[in-house]
């Protein structure tokens, strides 16, 4: 379980950024409506985060703890809480733009980003290389 974790949230971080950098060129190329596999795309990255969650509680459960870092216990919040929040609000302000509701999605997934990448950090370390050795890069 403990691997597909791992995984899972390198999995996560990448799909914010697509979502980012997606929304970006359609920003750049001045398109007004947001494409329906972009919103796919949101939408299963959302579903994975809350099965990301519900992975770490069950990790949680049976005694499997983040070990490094001496503020290991904001792994929990930068994993799950905060990002759900992100991009709750990033739909929120994506569904009351009447066009480009992309940019909604971009800066919840922005924001969510930076989370989770900050999650995987504080179970794996701070340098790339650890972070590259924890996900098996």
């Amino acid at each position: 379980m403990t691997l597909l974790h791992r995984y899972l949230g390198a999995v996560i971080v990448a799909l914010f950024v697509l979502v980012m950098l997606w929304a970006l060129v359609l920003r750049v190329l001045g398109r007004t409506e947001t494409p329906t596999p972009l919103w796919a795309v949101q939408h299963w990255t959302e579903n994975l985060l809350v099965l990301q969650t519900v992975s770490g509680l069950i990790l949680l459960l049976i005694g499997r703890r983040v070990v490094g870092e001496p503020l290991a216990w904001l792994h929990y919040l930068y994993g799950s809480l905060f990002p759900l929040v992100a991009i709750v609000g990033g739909r929120l302000a994506g569904l009351r733009r009447e066009t480009r509701e992309y940019v909604g999605l971009a800066w919840g997934s922005f924001f969510a980003f930076g989370l989770t990448l900050r999650a995987l950090q504080t179970a794996c370390g701070n340098t790339l290389t650890e972070l590259g050795r924890c996900v098996g890069l």
